[in-house]
């Protein structure tokens, strides 16, 4: 089968790592694999591990030269990765050249909160805009009020990284909840993180925490509050540090940062080779976060890899902490907010056999829900299934 996947940036974010990984498994099963972005295809080789099976392409060669990889120069499935304007438009172009595709949309965010946020407006007035309006005020890296409902009744079918976003798509649309693939032996308990601590010059009795991403508008707060509780460990007795690598893109420190930095080992951006080794070096995870508009509809694209790595790992009460068992494959937080999270740290800093216990149960629950052999069965049985449509 031949699969275009369509992305709405470069390989820079983290939405391209799931592309990745899901275009190198299928290529390795047997089908044929390219996907697209707007421009910049070269920062494939920057930011991604260099085991590229696909054909990273440009929008402009998706359309013109898509022949060269795929020989018979048709396509099967092309897989909208976001229903955002960009993508939009360049599939209306692809199946306007190709009109036996199957059109697949793939749903990762709460669309609607994250143009709210950034026009202002809140998304009910602007569902009442004109066309023109919208162009005006949204860039096309954002989903359109008026065209995105119209993409998803369209599609032939539509993916979701988590159930609650299927609010969002039109009652009887072919569906699956498609959660990201992991690299088990990349991501795994025999990853040593023994010479980061040495590195960092963290001693043993210190209890490590590590995030691993950027920080935005929309996440600024919750990162705030992890940089807050750790502060607030140490004021109480505990000697945590964190280790945080990514970029970070909003101040959201403010005033305070001098005070809050001084128990965090601030990375910035890291190649991706070196994130398991990072994971490894700390003694629980934490996924900070509260149950709202944002969070209900996501999944954060590290909690797969914190869960592979085997460390007992803190999560909220939302998306895939509903999935959870708390205190046996996570420690499931009903706030995600600051004391919720030093309470976290102190159990685990107390009692490391329960820690290395939920590492255990997660590591588990990796292994049967983002193996290769999983996702791979869902996904292809999936696309043979959109194609007889």
């Amino acid at each position: 089968m031949n699969i275009l996947f369509v992305l709405y940036h470069d390989f820079s974010t983290a939405s391209a790592i799931h592309v990745h990984n899901f275009a190198n498994l299928l290529v390795s099963k047997g089908h044929n694999c390219a996907v697209a972005v707007p421009n910049n295809k070269d920062s494939v080789l920057e930011y991604l591990p260099k085991n590229v099976l696909y054909w990273p392409c440009t929008f402009t060669e998706s359309i013109e030269g898509i022949g060269a990889f795929f020989e018979d120069n048709t396509l099967d499935i092309i897989h909208a990765w976001t229903p955002r304007e960009i993508v939009r438009k360049q599939c209306f172009r692809l199946q306007e050249k190709y009109p036996a595709s199957k059109l697949v949309v793939h749903l990762e965010d709460n669309e609607e909160m994250i143009v709210e946020s950034f026009s202002g407006i809140p998304y009910e007035n602007l569902k009442f805009l004109s066309e023109k309006r919208l162009q005006y005020l949204l860039p096309d890296l954002l989903a359109s009020p008026y065209h995105y409902p119209l993409f998803l009744e369209k599609a032939d079918a539509v993916t979701v990284i988590t159930r609650e976003l299927l609010e969002f798509v039109p009652a009887k649309k072919k569906s699956l909840r498609l959660w990201p693939v992991i690299n088990l032996n990349i991501f795994s308990p025999i990853v040593d993180g023994r010479e980061v601590r040495k590195q960092l010059k963290i001693s043993d009795d210190q209890f490590v925490l590590c995030y691993v991403g950027s920080v935005h508008g929309v996440n600024a707060m919750e990162v705030r509050s992890l940089y807050i509780a750790v502060y607030l460990a140490n004021r109480h007795g505990i000697p945590v540090r964190l280790i945080r690598a990514g970029r970070d893109v909003s101040d959201f420190l403010g005033d305070c940062e001098n005070e809050l930095k001084q128990y965090v080992h601030e990375l910035g951006y890291v190649d991706i080779t070196d994130v398991p080794s990072l994971m490894a070096a700390a003694d629980l995870l934490i996924q900070p976060g509260r149950n709202d508009r944002f969070n209900r509809y996501r999944l954060p694209s590290k909690i797969p890899e914190f869960l592979a790595i085997g460390k007992p790992v803190a999560i909220p009460r939302v998306n895939i902490g509903l999935e959870l068992t708390d205190d046996q494959e996570a420690i499931v937080m009903e706030k995600g907010n600051v004391s919720s999270m030093v309470d976290v740290i102190s159990k685990i800093y107390n009692d490391r056999g329960l820690g290395d216990q939920i590492g255990r149960n997660g590591r588990k629950f990796a292994e049967k829900n983002f193996s290769e052999d999983t996702v791979f069965n869902q996904l292809n049985e999936f696309y043979f299934d959109v194609k007889a449509l």
